[in-house]
């Protein structure tokens, strides 16, 4: 990737590359807010447990506003007070120079930890998957904890998983009628197979029973994890921890404890780190896997499907 340049495939995932960016387009990015019409969605039952930004009558944005990308899900980990962190980061960022975005993102680092008084950032997010060798080239230093679970019960979890299923079937329902189904005001005779998605029309047990195709979860899936191994693979042993989410699960403790190592290997509070592991532990359960209770030629057509990261992965 050339820095002096624009990245060609910047579009794809834009914030990652290695263009430079001044602090107000910097923030423009963190801070952009996408209003979609899911609030009758969630009224009748549909659950969006990774939004945790907490929306009330008195909270400075909403689902009609939009909610700023860094407070759907990331400061309300670090904080109890989002909103009031939002606002002080709101009048930092932008200020900071223009500059390569790897650097912006490691400014912005460094701001929280100083902030918290912490000494390690750690980011995770399972659609990094499609990135990492964005992220490998932004941060050839980091450390990678590459965490994979049995792709066959990943595209069960992926069913089951509302947010997922609902944005999409609403992109499906876009692109095969042209209207857009959250639009109270869209024409409803053309939304065809589709009119239990109009808000006027939305039906839970509908929803629940709206699957995804397993064949097409499995061979995305299975192509993703291949592609992130291979970058993955190239770094140095000592910047990748490889952690099989099925032995975190069984052993949590000694799992965390690896991981714990990995991140801080001479940390100076192994108290407080043992105070983590058991923490951390307590909320771990065991799941048994469902893909087994699938129907005959689906599982099959998961499993083939799933073939190539099942063997790359040693689960068969």
């Amino acid at each position: 990737m050339n820095a002096a340049g624009p990245d060609p495939e910047a579009n794809s995932w834009p914030g990652l590359s290695l263009e430079k960016w001044d602090g107000k387009q910097f923030w423009d990015l963190l801070a952009k807010k996408v209003p979609i019409n899911i609030e009758p969605y969630i009224q009748k039952g549909v659950r969006l447990k990774e939004f945790l930004y907490e929306i009330s009558d008195t909270s400075r944005f909403n689902l009609k506003t939009g909610v700023p990308a860094i407070l759907a899900m990331t400061l309300p980990h670090i904080t109890e007070n989002p909103d009031e962190l939002y606002e002080e980061l709101e009048s930092v960022v932008p200020q900071f120079p223009e500059d390569r975005l790897d650097r912006q993102y490691q400014r912005l680092f460094e701001w929280l930890l100083r902030r918290y008084q912490k000494d390690v950032c750690v980011e995770r997010s399972g659609v990094s998957v499609h990135f990492v060798d964005r992220l490998i080239d932004m941060f050839p230093d980091a450390k990678f904890i590459f965490l994979y679970r049995d792709v066959r019960e990943t595209a069960m979890a992926f069913n089951r998983f509302q947010a997922f299923k609902l944005g999409t079937a609403l992109k499906k329902a876009k692109e095969t009628t042209g209207e857009d189904p959250t639009d109270p005001n869209s024409d409803i005779s053309r939304l065809g197979e589709f009119k239990w998605l109009h808000p006027d029309y939305f039906d839970m047990e509908q929803f629940n029973n709206y699957e995804m195709s397993y064949e097409a979860l499995g061979e995305n899936l299975s192509s993703s994890l291949v592609s992130a191994e291979k970058n993955i693979s190239k770094l140095p042993a000592e910047q990748v921890l490889y952690l099989r989410y099925e032995s975190l699960t069984k052993a949590p403790h000694d799992q965390l404890r690896r991981i714990i190592q990995f991140i801080q290997p001479e940390s100076a509070t192994a108290q407080e780190n043992e105070k983590w592991v058991e923490q951390s532990a307590s909320m771990i359960r065991s799941k048994p896997a469902t893909w087994p209770e699938l129907p005959s030629e689906k599982r099959k057509k998961l499993e083939k499907a799933s073939e190539p990261a099942l063997k790359l992965l040693e689960y068969i």
